[in-house]
């Protein structure tokens, strides 16, 4: 392998897609490119992903100057140790001293980040808002949040802030994929809308939900579910910005003006009601590999 040649790689490790960017070392995006997560993980998660890694490396001869890889996943501050994957169906010893496995396979360092700080990273580089203190809330698979502070994503004392997907607002007799019951995924995320979907005949398909349902019970208690969590980080938090998106509110039709005039009634006044801005996170496909990428190239390597 050239090795004259370096590139960064950012990796969004999902539980359908993986996705994958290469970065050259002045900030450059020269590839990005997804395929299905299964195959290329089940025979390994070390071995797959240092595999799926290495044939973009190949393609390119070139070099590996770090690697960041985004999870759905809790993970611990030293940002190698992953905690928790409720989103993913994988063992947990498939996550086993894995960052120095596919740091040795890989020849360079590997951090992990969850994946919702690569997305809101992404969206903070994209609109200049790096000095600011921004809250992003993506509702996809999960309840996605995260913080930006002081010019980068706030992890807290373990690793592991931000998980206002696991507050305790939500169905108490259901059990979450994280092992606690009554957290807030149990009655707001893509999983508990699908439940519900698949729950009685529909003549419409999962994607026209908000289209076809808007108007049901059940829609308008989700949406008031997300809003309360909405405005409870932003009652904690006092930003300036909070960014909303994932592949739930990027549905057809999905309310946002009513998602917003719902947390703005449960907000705190006259502050900082009177001042927030909410904004629709941007909503391609590799804004968490690109993220990826960008946060490695920018506290893995040696300033130059």
């Amino acid at each position: 392998m050239n090795t004259g040649q370096l590139v960064i790689v950012g990796v969004d490790m999902g539980a359908t897609h993986i996705r994958i960017c290469l970065l050259s070392p002045d900030g450059q995006v020269l590839v990005t490119a997804k395929e299905r997560s299964l195959p290329v993980v089940e025979n390994g998660m070390a071995e797959g992903l240092a595999g799926f890694i290495g044939r973009f490396i190949a393609e390119r001869g070139a070099g590996v100057a770090a690697v960041m890889i985004g999870f759905p996943a809790s993970i611990a501050r030293d940002r190698k140790r992953i905690m928790s994957t409720p989103n993913l169906p994988c063992a947990a010893s498939e996550f086993v001293d894995l960052a120095d496995n596919l740091a040795r396979r890989l020849q360079c360092p590997v951090a992990f980040e969850r994946d919702v700080n690569l997305q809101l990273s992404y969206d903070v580089s994209e609109r200049r808002l790096g000095d600011k203190l921004v809250l992003g809330c993506y509702l996809g698979t999960g309840f996605g949040f995260s913080v930006w502070l002081n010019g980068a994503p706030y992890v807290g004392a373990h690793g592991v802030a931000g998980e206002l997907g696991h507050i305790p607002l939500g169905d108490d007799a259901a059990r979450c994929g994280c092992g606690n019951k009554g957290c807030l995924e149990t009655l707001c995320s893509g999983v508990a809308l699908a439940r519900w979907y698949q729950g009685a005949a529909r003549d419409y398909p999962l994607s026209d939900i908000f289209t076809c349902a808007g108007d049901d019970s059940y829609i308008t208690g989700f949406i008031d579910t997300a809003a309360k969590a909405i405005a409870t980080g932003v009652n904690l938090f006092d930003p300036e910005h909070v960014l909303l998106g994932g592949g739930v509110m990027d549905m057809e039709n999905f309310p946002y003006p009513r998602l917003i005039a719902r947390a703005g009634d449960f907000i705190r006044k006259p502050l900082p009601y009177e001042e927030i801005t909410f904004a629709k996170a941007s909503s391609s496909a590799f804004n968490g590999a690109i993220g990826a990428a960008r946060m490695a190239r920018r506290i893995m390597l040696p300033a130059t």
